[in-house]
């Protein structure tokens, strides 16, 4: 149509050049009505195409930052359903307090085990564990890596918790990056790649009886470094919220 118009325009100009058009105001007003239509349809299917194409950008960013918002709230809910927090940044702060709490455990001669039994304590009262009346919750490292009712419900923690991050991963991550949405920076989305692929690992898992083969040292190990990668991912979840903060207050289940 362009084609049309510019051919229909020049031979409109050179026949009005040569007054040709004298006595032709019924052809002057057609050609020059058909001239309009061969520019004016082409321009006006380009912006409304350009319209319309901003405004399904626009959908699919709001969709792609809804379906974020949904999944990183899900992935706080998953951190905090086993823990006695109200939110990530409670368990964050629980877990750095008990990491500090077990640098000084490490520095003391606890000869009666007094020390290790509060330690213990405090963390076991961290967990949701529904527990039988019959039930002590483990005084010494010994009793923790044998502890099968605690292990049993952090593996539980642990499948939906890595569940999620996958989720997060493989299936929001390409969805925001790809409407050209914010996401976790390079370092901070590899260290919580890196915590959630150690969770639990044989090193990282205080409940694991096998550590107590090599002694007490190994299973306090295991808790200083399940405190950080828990703590990391904390971390990653809060960098996530404040990106797409949640539609409505998250509650713990």
């Amino acid at each position: 149509m362009l084609t049309l118009g510019a051919l229909l325009a020049g031979t409109g100009l050179w026949l009005d050049h040569t007054s040709w058009w004298d006595g032709h105001s019924f052809l002057v007003n057609l050609v020059s009505s058909l001239t309009s239509l061969c520019f004016g349809v082409p321009t006006a299917l380009l912006v409304l195409s350009h319209l319309g194409n901003a405004q399904a950008d626009a959908r699919r960013s709001r969709r792609a930052a809804d379906f974020a918002s949904a999944e990183i709230e899900e992935f706080h809910a998953s951190l905090t359903s086993t823990f006695n927090t109200g939110n990530v940044a409670d368990l964050y702060s629980e877990a750095r307090t008990l990491t500090s709490r077990l640098h000084q455990l490490s520095q003391l001669r606890d000869t009666d085990g007094s020390a290790t039994a509060e330690f213990l304590n405090d963390f076991s009262a961290l967990l949701k564990v529904r527990a039988p009346l019959a039930y002590r919750s483990p005084t010494t490292w010994l009793d923790l890596s044998a502890d099968r009712l605690q292990r049993r419900r952090i593996e539980k923690w642990h499948v939906r918790v890595d569940t999620q991050w996958r989720v997060l991963s493989n299936e929001v991550r390409p969805m925001v990056v790809d409407c050209g949405l914010p996401w976790l920076p390079r370092s901070p989305a590899a260290a919580g790649e890196q915590a959630i692929r150690r969770l639990l690992t044989p090193r990282h898992n205080p409940w694991t009886v096998e550590h107590t083969t090599f002694g007490n040292q190994d299973v306090v190990d295991a808790m200083r470094h399940f405190l950080l990668d828990l703590r990391v991912l904390c971390t990653a979840a809060q960098d996530l919220a404040a990106r797409y903060p949640p539609s409505s207050t998250p509650t713990t289940p």
